[in-house]
């Protein structure tokens, strides 16, 4: 990001800002970019500037503990998550499962972080080893391991808070589920797709969790998301992220005939002839 001053004193110019940070900007060397993102959108809101995504969504993005907190506030489930701080406390709060969990970031994107354990003392060989990796924030959480049955993670987008569509990803060998294109690397090829595209858009998907993810995002101002979950082999749903700064697969969207950034590039439009 590049290092500029801003002059709050003066005003934004007129239009519709839509705010794109990603929790992940740290692991492309952009440590302070969603602090200073934060500056930005306090600026514009000063100035009721219209704004897609604003401070909420950004606070969001950063924190899977705020994430989990709105969720179940809308009666949402999440999986059981304990948030640490040291690695003293990592390795104490393994104690609080009886069966396989995982670690992640509180602040992370793209499946930063994630690793799964069997047990207490594969957590520590890996916590007091060179290969740990600390979490931008400070924060790691040890959540319990969901076992996706069938090995699909389900992500549905929504743009001006109403639903798009549904995509499904093969979850069957990596935690590193971007859609992005630039994630979308040769080895991520899926036997089960005819185009061998890990990511597959949900023809007529339909599912309760839509109108409650719409009321969540609605409460919490958030226009334009990807809410991840996932089922366990009884059925349940457990969400587990939310991707403000969501990203979408082009070989998906191609072969569905569905364009994420040109709905929201007609969002914003409509949006603009409102000013």
């Amino acid at each position: 990001m590049a290092k500029v001053n801003l002059n709050t004193a003066s005003a934004p110019p007129i239009g519709v800002f839509y705010n794109r940070m990603s929790a992940s900007s740290h692991s492309r060397g952009h440590r302070f970019a969603p602090e200073y993102t934060a500056v930005i959108l306090n600026w514009l809101a000063a100035h009721n500037r219209r704004i897609i995504n604003g401070e909420n969504a950004l606070a969001l993005e950063i924190s899977k503990s705020l994430q989990y907190k709105k969720l179940n506030e809308q009666n949402i489930k999440t999986p059981k998550s304990i948030f640490c701080s040291g690695k003293e406390n990592i390795l104490s709060a393994a104690d609080h499962f009886n069966k396989p969990f995982i670690t992640k970031h509180n602040r992370a994107g793209r499946g930063l972080g994630v690793k799964l354990f069997q047990n207490k003392a594969e957590l520590e060989k890996y916590v007091m080893g060179s290969q740990f990796e600390d979490s931008v924030d400070g924060i790691t959480i040890l959540q319990e391991f969901i076992e996706a049955d069938p090995k699909v993670v389900t992500r549905v987008e929504f743009i001006g808070s109403k639903f798009f569509y549904a995509v499904q990803v093969d979850a069957s060998d990596s935690f590193e589920l971007c859609p992005a294109d630039a994630c979308n690397v040769e080895e991520q090829f899926c036997p089960t797709n005819p185009d061998g595209n890990k990511f597959m858009i949900v023809k007529n998907y339909q599912n309760p969790l839509i109108e409650k993810y719409e009321k969540f995002l609605k409460a919490n101002n958030i226009e334009v998301a990807g809410i991840e979950y996932m089922l366990d082999k009884q059925g349940n749903a457990y969400t587990y992220d939310v991707n403000t700064n969501t990203n979408y697969n082009s070989i998906a969207e191609k072969k569905a005939g569905r364009f994420g950034m040109q709905k929201i590039a007609e969002f914003i439009k409509v949006e603009l002839k409102k000013l």
